[in-house]
């Protein structure tokens, strides 16, 4: 069984990790924040196309890493999309279980309000080519 969709996931999500004391809320985890600024990955995968000819052949696959950045209302601007741009900048290279990914751009959505908070989406689009499902 191939696992290339939770490899990605896992090798973004292990990067993010790595990024500062930031508190995260993970992925279909309860969080509790202390009502600070905090990060809220959310892996979007796109379609899968076959990118090499034969029955065999490799498949490419793009995705969108999108990371929110909470930080409380009326606090100002916060550098925090600025830090997850430079983390995770173009041509990283991540890999967990075999699969590579290459982030492929950083781009920063227009900021909302959702009641306490001011959240920044922050895109990280990436691509990695893998073997066929068998």
């Amino acid at each position: 069984m191939s696992t290339y969709f939770n490899d990605m996931q896992a090798a973004l999500d292990a990067h993010l990790d790595t990024m500062d004391a930031t508190p995260i809320a993970w992925p279909n985890i309860p969080y509790e924040g202390d009502g600070s600024e905090y990060l809220r990955p959310t892996f979007i995968p796109a379609e899968t196309l076959q990118a090499s000819m034969g029955a065999t052949g490799k498949d490419e696959t793009n995705a969108i890493y999108q990371v929110d950045a909470f930080s409380q209302r009326g606090s100002g601007r916060s550098t925090l999309p600025d830090t997850i741009a430079d983390h995770f900048k173009r041509g990283t290279v991540l890999t967990y279980n075999g699969t590579s990914l290459r982030v492929r751009s950083v781009s920063v959505a227009p900021a909302f309000l959702d009641g306490a908070f001011f959240i920044v989406p922050v895109s990280i689009n990436v691509q990695t080519y893998t073997g066929a499902r068998t």
